[in-house]
């Protein structure tokens, strides 16, 4: 192992849960995985010798996979963001030192907690037609500016009216949150909601769930589904490691 290279990191992790023997996933450019140590917690790092590490897909499936397979091993797990590096072990050691106290709450905040991944869409070709179709405020107020058709809104009226639907939509997506998380809310010891990225989104949660109810959580996705029709796509990531509900800082 090179002394001299930098410290690519993965994880904050208790040190005798790691085990570097049985833990045969190679990280980035393949590069063995082993724990710096200090006072009973360990970085998770390996080695690399290159000066730049650009966020390309194979550096991020390393990094990831290395991470989850921590958390398939059932080891309590501080992920790291892609792309943190220490210059040397000692780095490591004095930051492991300094941040015992934060680390060590953290490490019992998340004790055999994962993250799920979920997300509401709506399923429509055309999403504004959907809330005319659906809200009879807006479709009033729609008909009021086109008239059927027979007259162009001027600008102001279109700016207006796409005010109005904004305001629809995100009732509507505070509305459906709020049902959803009423059923989320048993399995799932915290609920961060995301922002939406797209138009059809009607809510992104990141949930951190206790690994053994897991199952009780995905109960209550399909009962909260049940009260939504098919204009609504359902979907939920696997496990993976409690990155929303970790604040590490190097």
């Amino acid at each position: 192992m090179s002394r001299s290279a930098k410290k690519y990191l993965y994880a904050v992790v208790p040190a005798d849960d790691f085990d570097a023997e049985g833990f045969t996933l190679k990280g980035i450019d393949r590069a063995p995985l082993y724990a710096v140590k200090r006072d009973g917690l360990a970085m998770v790092v390996s080695n690399l010798d290159r000066k730049k590490l650009r966020p390309r897909r194979r550096h991020l499936k390393a990094h990831h996979n290395a991470v989850n397979a921590l958390v398939r091993s059932d080891v309590d797990t501080l992920p790291m963001s892609f792309g943190v590096l220490a210059q040397s072990t000692e780095e490591l050691r004095t930051f492991l030192a300094a941040n015992q106290g934060t680390l060590r709450q953290q490490l019992k905040d998340l004790r055999n907690c994962v993250e799920i991944g979920f997300r509401v869409a709506w399923k429509v070709d055309n999403l504004f037609q959907y809330f005319v179709d659906t809200h009879e405020g807006l479709r009033d107020a729609r008909d009021t500016y086109f008239q059927d058709g027979e007259r162009e809104p001027s600008r102001q009226e279109k700016v207006e009216l796409g005010e109005y639907f904004r305001e629809v939509l995100e009732a509507k997506r505070a509305d459906y949150r709020a049902a959803v998380e009423s059923h989320l809310a048993a399995p799932a010891e915290q609920i961060h909601a995301d922002e939406c990225r797209e138009e059809t989104d009607v809510m992104r949660l990141a949930c951190l769930v206790k690994r053994d109810k897991v199952d009780a959580f995905d109960e209550a996705v399909h009962e909260a589904a049940q009260e939504f029709d098919d204009n609504f796509l359902f979907t939920y990531t696997d496990p993976t490691a409690p990155y929303t509900f970790v604040n590490v800082t190097l």
